[in-house]
């Protein structure tokens, strides 16, 4: 669509239903409706907007780098930023990191085509259990995940996350009680106030939503908070490409008997060998056969 004079180009920040508020470049918030159900805007979206004399309406949605979605209440994907660089799967030494959870995550991310690093928080918590789950996320670092350790209270690895997001346009998800609110006000200590704001913007009042919201970081870059993110789907994802996902499979498939080996019951099978041998957590192995379980059914079903 070419772009028209009064047509201004920028940045959704915030959103609830079809309100939007969207930063111009000139750093001007317009609160904008869509033009239409074709558009289908998310935080994180590059804009084409249309001043009005009330709310500017949102014309185009620019060509994205990548598009993150979450999972509802019957599993389907459902767009929830976008151009987004990089998701960090926030862990805690209290609540214990769920092992499933954690390489749900991790499988997703990677099938939306986005970067994954890994963030443990609350660090300063009784040593036994820093060190359990220091050492549960050794595995995860010699695999090439990015690991951070920080404690948002007193304030070790906070420097080093700032550094890891400087530039880059990410967001954390995780399950409940492990501090994201808390990392979040760390990182952009305005963020309660802006979350307000934009939330009395979009007509929300004083409510902080569940909707996703821009923050700009310091170091520059972006940091998106979603409160309502508490799983991610693979309903996009065929069941065979799951394999490619767990990253300790791929140099050992090499070696399995069968080319198409989905390292579940076939003979001959490197990757079940690894498995029996220690050489890939038995925790690991049994959170992919329940995914790809879980995606076979999702698949049936929706042919059914």
């Amino acid at each position: 669509m070419t772009q028209t004079a009064a047509q201004l180009d920028g940045r959704v920040v915030a959103g609830h239903g079809r309100r939007f508020v969207v930063e111009t470049v000139t750093g001007e918030r317009l609160i904008c409706l869509t033009a239409g159900r074709s558009v289908q805007a998310v935080c994180g979206d590059r804009v084409r907007v249309e001043p009005g004399l009330d709310d500017a309406l949102i014309r185009e949605v620019l060509p994205r780098t990548s598009l993150f979605s979450k999972a509802d209440d019957r599993g389907r994907s459902v767009p929830a930023a976008a151009n987004l660089d990089q998701v960090l799967v926030t862990l805690a030494v209290e609540p214990r990191p769920e092992a499933f959870l954690t390489d749900k995550y991790l499988a997703a991310i990677g099938a939306m085509g986005l970067a994954a690093s890994i963030l443990l928080n609350k660090i300063d918590l009784p040593e036994c259990g820093a060190v359990e789950a220091d050492a549960y996320l050794g595995y995860f670092e010699s695999l090439g995940y990015k690991v951070f350790r920080v404690s948002t209270r007193s304030g070790p690895g906070l420097d080093a996350l700032r550094a890891g997001l400087a530039g880059k346009s990410s967001m954390l998800v995780g399950q409940s009680g492990v501090g994201k609110s808390s990392l979040l006000n760390a990182l952009v200590p305005e963020a309660r106030s802006r979350i307000t704001e934009l939330s009395a913007a979009t007509g929300e009042g004083k409510h902080t939503t569940t909707s996703t919201t821009l923050h700009p970081l310091p170091g520059g870059g972006a940091l998106l908070d979603s409160p309502g993110i508490r799983d991610l789907s693979l309903a996009h994802c065929p069941p065979e490409a799951l394999k490619s996902l767990f990253r300790e499979f791929t140099g050992r498939a090499t070696h399995c008997r069968f080319a198409d080996c989905m390292h579940l019951t076939e003979p001959g099978c490197a990757v079940r060998m690894a498995v029996e041998q220690n050489e890939i957590p038995a925790s690991r192995y049994s959170s992919y056969k329940k995914l790809v379980i879980t995606m076979r059914q999702a698949k049936e079903r929706k042919y059914d």
